[in-house]
């Protein structure tokens, strides 16, 4: 009792430093957290044109309806049955990174769009919101393929390219089918998996304390990004796609996405294949192919 009297101020006074130094430690840690996850990482860009491998191409500027500028590429050349196929890029990669997408849908007689999301490639600088704000740019490629007369696209996205796909066909309501290759179910399922799988973290109390920082660093409602909600209120037809060996996006979690579906849809787990890049094996061809042949063409009046 003697020490307590004689100590107690100063032990108290040690115990609420150390606790603030404890709180302004998280604080900048949860910080940097969310820093990481609103970023556009930094991917070298092939220079790639589809114009040099005997496409016609035409560059195209588009504009979002909260003015984003987003690069994109239209090659228009295609059967007059078949409907467009948007092409979407995953977090960090650009649509140079899609060309071996480009070339098989081409190849197959289908008109063609690939576009960067903002903050990536030659589109407008901005951070990340994994999906929300992407799925924006999705809308405006969407709509200039309706003006150009093309018709309603099908949606080819991967990774980040998926959510935006997803969360697009939500709100649009009348493309022409989805192809959801590699996509995750929510924000935060994916912010926790990642810093699990990445960095060893737990959920609490770093990646909870960084939840609100990302929300209004990046100005969005990480609720909002919810694929599962999506697929649910989607009728066109679907197809989900997970990589055998992807621990990023794992099949059981991408498959959920594809139980909510609300019209046509399928599942089909890629042999061999981890996250994102795909080898264009024949199996995974003729899947692609089979599900376009299913789609048919919708042209606005």
């Amino acid at each position: 009792m003697n020490f307590l009297r004689r100590h107690g101020r100063g032990l108290f006074w040690v115990a609420g430093t150390l606790g603030l130094v404890v709180l302004g430690l998280l604080g900048l840690a949860a910080n940097f957290l969310a820093n990481l996850a609103t970023t556009v990482p930094p991917t070298a860009r092939p220079a790639l044109h589809p114009s040099r491998m005997g496409l016609e191409c035409r560059d195209v500027e588009l504009r979002t309806e909260d003015g984003k500028k987003i690069s994109a590429w239209w090659m228009p050349t295609g059967e007059k049955e078949k409907p467009p196929v948007l092409i979407l890029h995953g977090l960090g990669a650009s649509k140079a990174h899609m060309i071996d997408y480009i070339l098989f849908a081409q190849k197959e007689g289908y008109p063609v769009m690939a576009i960067d999301f903002r903050g990536h490639g030659a589109s407008d600088p901005s951070l990340t919101s994994i999906g929300f704000y992407e799925s924006q740019d999705v809308v405006s490629a969407i709509d200039f393929l309706r003006a150009e007369g093309a018709g309603d696209p099908v949606l080819w996205g991967t990774s980040m390219g998926a959510v935006s796909a997803l969360l697009a066909a939500e709100r649009d309501g009348s493309v022409s089918g989805v192809i959801a290759d590699a996509p995750f179910d929510t924000y935060r399922n994916t912010i926790r998996h990642h810093a699990k799988l990445m960095y060893g973290i737990t959920e609490f109390p770093l990646i909870f304390l960084a939840y609100p920082i990302i929300e209004s660093r990046a100005n969005f409602r990480m609720a909002d990004v919810d694929t599962i909600r999506a697929a649910a209120k989607i009728r066109a037809p679907m197809l989900v796609l997970a990589g055998e060996k992807d621990e990023r996006m794992e099949p059981a979690m991408v498959r959920t996405i594809y139980d909510a579906g609300g019209g046509p849809k399928e599942f089909w787990i890629i042999p061999g294949e981890g996250h994102e890049n795909r080898t264009f094996q024949s199996k995974f061809c003729e899947k692609i192919r089979e599900f376009l042949s299913r789609v048919k063409k919708v042209r606005k009046s």
